[in-house]
């Protein structure tokens, strides 16, 4: 039980930086197209890729963020970026219960590929100039110490709500952040 306690405080911890890290990965630095569409219930959704309703009407945005690392850090977000990083924020956190089983193999491949894009991509912001080191460190920490915590081992001896989040990222349309947020580790 002490071990699943310090689980949740460790999660509680990376939530909290999640929210920064969701502006690393969304500021200009990030390269690529970011599809924004209005579903026929009336739904707004931001992803990387197009809308499968072919009826939905579209907004696709391009940025082209260019990496300089002699820019004076925390440059101004554009509001179009901001507006994205709400939509993104709550596209992630969105947990779809789609009954698969727990896999550890798969949630832990999961979780490490969406910690290393987005350590990835806070770097390149930091490059940018649109955090500070200061802000880097303090985002990047929780997350590095989570995926040196978080295991195949410890996702096959998981109970409760612990074995929840890994069963939770055994989906791969479910986030980190999702998923830490609804099994009690925000």
């Amino acid at each position: 039980m002490q071990g699943e306690s310090r689980g949740v405080k460790m999660f509680a911890n990376i939530y909290r930086t999640f929210l920064i890290l969701l502006m690393l990965v969304s500021v200009p630095g990030f390269a690529g197209e970011v599809y924004k569409w209005t579903d026929k219930d009336g739904k707004v959704h931001f992803s990387s890729t197009p809308p499968k309703d072919k009826e939905a009407k579209v907004e696709v945005k391009n940025y082209k963020g260019a990496i300089n690392s002699q820019a004076a850090p925390t440059k101004e977000i554009p509001p179009e970026v901001k507006e994205m990083m709400q939509g993104m924020q709550k596209a992630l956190l969105e947990v779809h219960e789609d009954g698969a089983p727990l896999n550890c193999e798969m949630a832990m491949g999961n979780i490490n590929w969406q910690i290393e894009t987005m350590l990835a991509q806070g770097k390149k912001n930091l490059e940018g100039g649109y955090i500070t080191q200061e802000q880097y460190e303090l985002a990047t920490g929780a997350f590095k110490k989570a995926q040196a915590e978080l295991s195949l081992d410890d996702c096959k001896t998981a109970l409760s709500t612990k074995r929840s989040f890994y069963q939770c990222m055994s989906s791969d349309k479910n986030h980190v952040a999702g998923c830490g947020q609804k099994y009690n580790f925000d």
